[in-house]
């Protein structure tokens, strides 16, 4: 997706899976600041957390990538146990 000029909407990555979870990143624009708002889904089987307002990016690429990896460090930090590397370990 190729955004008038700007090298930076290049490539951007909507989801993403990570650890068994899938990642949909969903930035919010807000019109009078002329930035983009960084939110995420994560969800994995019958769980899902919504979460918004991670940050302000000047391009929705950057507020894609950010959502993305504040998500992957949220599942780091809350979901180490159970996730699939880990289980495979103790089995």
């Amino acid at each position: 997706m190729t955004h008038a000029g700007n090298p930076q909407e290049a490539i951007v990555k909507r989801a993403v899976e990570y650890e068994g979870w899938l990642i949909k990143a969903s930035p919010t624009i807000i019109a009078k600041q002329r930035l983009f708002s960084s939110g995420v889904a994560i969800s994995r089987g019958d769980e899902r957390f919504f979460f918004h307002d991670l940050g302000n990016r000047v391009y929705r690429a950057q507020a894609y990538e950010r959502g993305i990896e504040w998500a992957k460090q949220w599942i780091d930090n809350n979901c180490r146990y159970g996730g699939s590397h880990l289980t495979q370990e103790y089995e």
